[in-house]
């Protein structure tokens, strides 16, 4: 593979310790996530039980990190991996303008969705 990493070891290092960071974290934030809906519960998981949560404001904080968190270390995995096989800089650069343009579309939409759903949860039209 004739690749010129000269262009992509300066930030490498970081990248991939926020990899690992970012891995531990989501864990973390998915062993709260799973626990919040199946452990703390009263009885059956119903729709009612889950707006109920939503109305707590730690909840919604929980969510939007473990979103965040999730579309980090997914998106900046496949760039890792993509990263491996692009020998030219304008390919790489036209795969992470689309992961950029994709994380930020998801985002947006994932936020829209925690939004929405406090806000219904509370009352809130």
């Amino acid at each position: 593979m004739d690749k010129n990493f000269k262009e992509t070891s300066k930030s490498g290092g970081l990248i991939w310790f926020f990899q690992r960071l970012s891995a531990i974290v989501l864990f973390i934030l998915l062993l709260a996530h799973f626990v919040t809906y199946h452990f703390i519960s009263h009885g059956e998981i119903t729709y009612a039980a889950v707006v109920a949560k939503m109305k707590l404001p730690w909840f919604n904080l929980v969510q939007f990190l473990f979103l965040l968190t999730a579309l980090y270390h997914g998106l900046n995995g496949i760039w890792m991996v993509a990263e491996d096989y692009m020998k030219k800089r304008g390919t790489r650069i036209f795969v992470f303008s689309i992961l950029v343009l994709l994380g930020t579309t998801l985002l947006f939409v994932g936020i829209l969705t925690i939004f929405k759903a406090g806000n219904f949860a509370m009352g809130v039209k």
